[in-house]
């Protein structure tokens, strides 16, 4: 009722709220003001106090010089403060980034010294017991390790002023035509050419060259993965004669085979091909060139691998392939002949120029089509149905380092030994007698299963040692051979020879 007399209006009822707010807030404030001198005694201790712990002052104060006194003395804590005052630390990027760098640095570091004090320890990767025939690894000496471009001719331009560009408008136009052809002559330069490290991977070796020490430490490593026969590519060439003579003589020291790759890529010419076969017969007598026995020829015979061999098609090279041509090629040199092919319609190529197998060379699934791992299952029926030989071809990526590739855009990435299992896998699953792998240190094409160094600008095979692929190859060359012996013992006859999965280096 009082209030319904004195305020007859909501402009009267808002003066009253706003005084009575007002009245609060001065009551609120006398309060706190009650003891001044007790809030500002317990501030000033509480900075001190703070100061001397973030800071490590001896001194601060009454209280603080009689704690110091009856307590052990701390190291000071590290904190962005100042009197007790917590200081805001300033984002700067370019520190940041060096913090997180020189992190990665030293772990690196560690990691190495772990590999390395392995490696003192006597820490040693996987081996097999023995070696097997059915296992083929490519193997290159020398390794190609620089490219060149080609050299290119410029011819700078000439321009005349003055009295001399007069002279020569005086001049007619045959007189004219003719000392400028003479001049671009004198006058072209040829550019040295520059060499290229031709490889997307450093080896852990260095660019090495083939000595005999580097020799045995590799064959030592093909040895413990199990391996036993070496592919080698012959060329002809008088140079690599005595190389290949020393690798021949080496082999037999870790119970390994050596089998060549002759190539008619760019000539497909009778004479040519001849001259191919008769580089093998140098070769021929060694104790370690590998050779199988044919059930069907009574005797031991090489095998030869011939890349390009679909290029033969209605060539009289290829037609001398053949066992019934009156001038064969098997008069000269015969053996068990494994032809390359690409597409779906070789494998009839090598079966119409008596070709005893064919083989895939590209490790890079999809590229071709004999090189896609779905279609090894038609080329291995392909081959029983006309009693030949598949062998698949299997490789841990490829990795070109040239922007345009040759094979075009074939890139295979290794994603950490994946590609690789699925490549054993799917030829072990088709039940083939042959198995090649590519490579051992083929590096200008990415397909090396060599150790590797880390270095910058190269690809390496983190995560994991550097002898990885070599510990993936031990472990699928010995599931392809459980594999094989399994399948083999299914089907034996007691007394009687087979060459049922090329057992025993036997071939049919």
């Amino acid at each position: 009722m009082l209030l319904k007399k004195y305020i007859k209006n909501r402009r009267k009822l808002k003066i009253l709220f706003l005084l009575t707010v007002i009245v609060l807030i001065v009551i609120t404030v006398v309060i706190l003001n009650i003891s001044p001198n007790v809030n500002s005694t317990e501030r000033v201790l509480d900075e001190r106090f703070i100061a001397r712990i973030y800071g490590g002052s001896g001194g601060g104060g009454g209280v603080g010089s009689g704690m110091s006194g009856g307590r052990l003395e701390q190291p000071p804590l590290k904190s962005p403060r100042q009197n007790g005052v917590i200081v805001p630390e300033k984002y700067d990027e370019h520190k940041l980034k060096t913090r997180i760098a020189q992190e990665r640095v030293l772990q690196l570091k560690q990691e190495q010294q772990q590999q390395h004090n392995a490696i003192e320890a006597g820490e040693e990767h996987a081996k097999l017991e023995g070696t097997t025939t059915g296992v083929h690894i490519f193997y290159s000496a020398p390794v190609a390790w620089y490219k060149t471009k080609k050299s290119q001719l410029v011819a700078p331009r000439v321009q005349l002023r003055g009295a001399a560009k007069e002279l020569l408008n005086d001049v007619s136009d045959a007189v004219l035509s003719s000392s400028f052809a003479t001049s671009a002559t004198t006058l072209t330069t040829t550019v040295k050419p520059v060499r290229i490290l031709n490889t997307a991977f450093y080896p852990a070796l260095g660019l090495y060259r083939p000595t005999t020490s580097l020799l045995q430490k590799h064959f030592d490593n093909i040895h413990n993965c199990g391996i036993g026969v070496l592919i080698l590519s012959c060329s002809g060439k008088s140079g690599e004669v005595a190389l290949y003579r020393e690798l021949l003589e080496l082999a037999p020291s870790y119970n390994l085979s050596i089998t060549f790759e002759i190539s008619v890529a760019g000539n497909q010419s009778l004479e040519f091909l001849q001259q191919q076969l008769e580089a093998l017969r140098r070769y021929s007598t060694a104790e370690s060139f590998y050779r199988v026995y044919s059930l069907s020829r009574r005797r031991l015979v090489p095998v030869i691998y011939v890349s390009n061999a679909y290029k033969l098609s209605d060539t009289p090279a290829g037609r001398a392939m053949c066992p019934s041509q009156a001038e064969s090629l098997r008069n000269l040199f015969d053996g068990y002949f494994i032809g390359h092919i690409r597409l779906k319609n070789h494998v009839d190529i090598m079966r119409r120029l008596c070709f005893e197998g064919f083989y895939n060379k590209l490790p890079s699934n999809g590229a071709t089509f004999a090189s896609t791992w779905k279609n090894w299952s038609y080329l291995k029926s392909y081959a029983l149905t006309y009693k030949m030989l598949f062998v698949p071809t299997v490789g841990p990526g490829f990795a070109e380092r040239n922007k345009f590739p040759r094979h075009g855009d074939i890139q295979r990435h290794r994603s950490n030994g994946r590609y690789y299992g699925v490549a054993w896998r799917t030829a072990i699953l088709n039940h083939v007698g042959f198995i090649n792998i590519a490579s051992y240190n083929n590096w200008p094409d990415g397909s090396q299963i060599e150790e590797v160094m880390p270095k910058a600008g190269f690809l390496d095979y983190n995560p994991g040692a550097k002898t990885k692929y070599i510990d993936l190859t031990t472990h699928w060359v010995g599931n392809f051979l459980k594999t094989r012996h399994e399948a083999a013992a299914a089907v034996a006859v007691p007394g009687q020879p087979s060459c049922y999965e090329f057992l025993n280096n036997t071939i049919c």
